[in-house]
């Protein structure tokens, strides 16, 4: 389940974690009550990524100019979703911006930070990405090594570390699969304030966790078809604007799927964690959501066969080819029954890459290749 902004950034308050002040306003004449001083930071509250680029964050120099944005903003739809209130805080002296995340690596069995010494929009093309496994039990150095590795020092590099130390807490806590400040500014008072946030909690978490109750029906309203049908079929779904659909297992591998697909110069039209358990029957329900997204010209696969065995991919993969026989598939599978895996592709005449670099510079140059075709021509 996918909090809103104002709900994650009150968690990360009642953890400690510094955060503006705010108020959650829903029409123009609310704002003459918000005494934050000016200029105001007016932001849409709607789940859809890409806020800032569809317009969905402004700045009020005055109540008067405040009220009018106020107004265009509450009539407007970011992919989909409508915004249903507004965040308004006091604009902040931004010195800095870095990136900073706790979610679970599958693969390595343990939760990891994800994290940037740059922060903003598109954070997936960065080249200072660094993922660092968190050791359970946990322990404080851990967020000052994090600080570290980002080239902080002295009172900044204390405070990002504190702030990474209890965002790990509330990750572990409140059981969620994603826990991020993007951006986490340094001001030029230097102090560290999450300037937004995204919470995803843990679906299967819920009942124990009451302080969510009675939360999930209201916020899946807020997501695309696909993502809702992902959400119900236990699969986690956030579309982009990309035209390079990604598949992996575990939210680690599927961040640094995305990562090098921007690092080759191609844009991702989704991330799709199938999770670590998937069989047959999941692993086609995920192809087919992926398929179904108009803007998608190629689908990237990568899967490492622990939980889920590649033949068990494989399977997948054969029956959806068969219903598709035009989709331009690239095709990474490593681990559990691989070379069952490899025989029963090389009979539907799928290509297997071994090798993640090579696959993602396919999927790219197959995804470039798509976007030079005539207005009117099929994909792939």
């Amino acid at each position: 389940m996918n909090l809103y902004e104002y709900e994650a950034k009150r968690i990360f308050a009642e953890a400690g974690i510094p955060v503006p002040p705010a108020a959650r306003i829903t029409k123009p004449e609310e704002l003459a009550k918000v005494h934050f001083g000016y200029p105001l930071t007016l932001k849409c509250q709607v789940m859809a990524g890409g806020r800032g680029k569809a317009g969905g964050i402004k700045f009020a120099k005055d109540l008067n100019e405040g009220k009018s944005l106020v107004k265009d903003l509450m009539a407007l739809t970011i992919k989909g979703s409508k915004t249903e209130s507004l965040l308004v805080e006091p604009k902040m002296p931004i010195a800095r911006e870095l990136y900073l995340a706790v979610t679970l690596d599958r693969n390595r069995g343990c939760a990891i930070f994800i994290a940037s010494a740059e922060g903003g929009i598109e954070i997936e093309s960065s080249d200072n990405v660094l993922t660092e496994p968190i050791p359970y039990p946990y322990h404080g150095f851990a967020g000052r090594k994090l600080a570290q590795k980002l080239g902080l020092k002295g009172a900044v590099l204390n405070k990002v570390a504190d702030i990474a130390n209890k965002l790990y807490k509330v990750f572990e806590n409140k059981d969620l699969d994603l826990a991020e400040i993007n951006p986490l500014v340094i001001t030029t008072g230097d102090d560290v304030v999450a300037l937004d946030g995204k919470i995803i909690v843990n679906d299967d978490s819920i009942a124990r966790q009451k302080s969510f109750a009675g939360m999930e029906e209201s916020h899946l309203s807020e997501l695309s078809v696909r993502e809702r049908r992902a959400k119900m079929a236990g699969l986690n779904l956030v579309e982009l604007e990309g035209n390079i659909g990604i598949l992996c297992n575990g939210a680690g591998l599927t961040m640094a799927t995305m990562d090098m697909v921007k690092g080759f110069g191609g844009d991702p039209g989704n991330f799709l964690d199938a999770g670590g358990g998937s069989d047959q029957k999941k692993t086609l329900e995920a192809l087919e959501l992926v398929n179904e997204n108009p803007n998608v010209d190629v689908i990237l696969l990568n899967i490492l066969g622990g939980i889920t065995a590649c033949d068990e991919v494989a399977g997948a993969l054969v029956q959806f080819m068969k219903r598709h026989p035009e989709r331009k598939m690239i095709v990474r599978l490593r681990g559990n029954n691989q070379d069952i895996a490899e025989k029963m592709l090389s009979e539907s005449g799928l290509k297997l890459y071994p090798d993640l670099e090579e696959a993602v510079k396919a999927a790219v140059e197959a995804a470039k290749s798509a976007g030079k075709k005539p207005v009117g021509a099929g994909k792939s």
